[in-house]
């Protein structure tokens, strides 16, 4: 039975939590507000929740520690992501607070910090909130916590800001052409294959088919020093596939590979010492570049992996091609990107209409009038 005691200036609330062991929680300033959260707690116990203190009084940093990162599965990119965003947005915020304080209006207000700064996207924003929420999910699905604040909120979804724009073939040689000849083949691949950037600095000798001209995507650079290639393969299931071996880039390989060897592993891109050539070098030597042929800030190597699906679309590749091509895992995905570069889809499909009702009919041409 829930009770109160004085201790000292201040009065704790006791109670018994559901493994039947003694739970106390003190600091309130009279007896009625001790006994008031213990008979809460009470309640709660009865409708089989945690309450104890040590449990429920974790701070998100000590969840995140204790639980959430034990438990998180997902790729290598993706769990760096997360790293940036909780250091960068959420731990600052949150990281100190009881998980049990953060109420609603505290999740409103920081994301209107977020906004007002001016330093992050809405989609990064959306982002940060997103996983934020999804902490918080797990604290309730592990009895941390018996309500997440967002439940009682809704936000609208982040509009997509800036729609794909290829690089012209012109760019892509200015492109390939500022950097040192070792590094030139980074570009090439980017664009005659439309991996991402960390299959591009996987790609090892033994994936190219020069005979069937095929070229397997089934690994990644690992971000990890230890590592070459990262331990759980690619983005997702759907990532690993086998596309085309341009014969243009397989003379630029070959060219290249008798010209500077093989890497570690026969990876075909190595730093100048012959070491492993890393995610962040390539990125940061593509912005540098990027910016000498007038590209945005935003926009990096991702671009050549755009600009191959620019190309496929121009030639008469259909969707279900493009998505299969670049490892999307779902056709919504691959129309969400580059569907706006399908620019004549709906009028070469009213016009396969008119070619069919001319092939099977006999008579003129349809008129109301008539």
């Amino acid at each position: 039975m829930a009770y109160a005691r004085q201790r000292g200036k201040y009065w704790s609330g006791r109670w018994r939590d559901t493994d039947g062991r003694l739970a106390e929680e003190g600091g309130f300033p009279d007896k009625a507000s001790a006994l008031a959260h213990a008979k809460d707690m009470e309640y709660l116990v009865r409708k089989g929740k945690k309450t104890r203190p040590s449990d429920m009084n974790l701070t998100v940093t000590q969840f995140i520690n204790k639980v959430w990162l034990p438990t998180l599965k997902v790729t290598e990119g993706t769990a760096q992501d997360y790293e940036y965003s909780l250091n960068g947005s959420i731990l600052p915020k949150f990281g100190n607070k009881p998980m049990r304080d953060i109420k609603p209006h505290d999740i409103e207000s920081w994301v209107v910090e977020l906004t007002s700064s001016g330093k992050l996207s809405d989609r990064t924003i959306e982002k940060r909130r997103n996983l934020l929420a999804q902490i918080l999910k797990k604290a309730v699905q592990n009895e941390y916590l018996d309500k997440s604040p967002f439940s009682k909120l809704t936000f609208t979804k982040a509009k997509k800001v800036n729609k794909v724009i290829p690089l012209t073939h012109g760019q892509v040689t200015a492109l390939a052409n500022s950097l040192t000849p070792r590094f030139r083949i980074m570009v090439w691949i980017g664009y005659y294959t439309g991996m991402r950037p960390s299959e591009i600095l996987g790609v090892t000798w033994d994936r190219l088919n020069f005979e069937n001209e095929t070229i397997l995507v089934d690994r990644q650079i690992s971000r990890k020093l230890s590592e070459v290639h990262a331990p759980q393969g690619l983005k997702t299931e759907n990532s690993e596939r086998t596309i085309g071996f341009s014969k243009d880039l397989q003379i630029l390989i070959k060219e290249h590979v008798d010209t500077f060897g093989l890497g570690p592993e026969g990876l075909i891109l190595q730093t100048n010492g012959g070491k492993v050539f890393r995610y962040k070098g390539a990125i940061e030597m593509f912005r540098v570049a990027a910016r000498t042929v007038g590209l945005r800030v935003g926009e990096g190597l991702h671009q050549l992996r755009h600009t191959c699906v620019s190309v496929l679309i121009a030639e008469g590749a259909n969707p279900k091609e493009i998505q299969e091509w670049v490892g999307h895992a779902s056709i919504e995905e691959t129309m969400d990107t580059y569907g706006h570069l399908f620019p004549n889809a709906k009028h070469q499909l009213s016009s396969m209409l008119d070619s069919y009702a001319k092939r099977h009919t006999d008579v003129a041409p349809l008129s109301l009038a008539n």
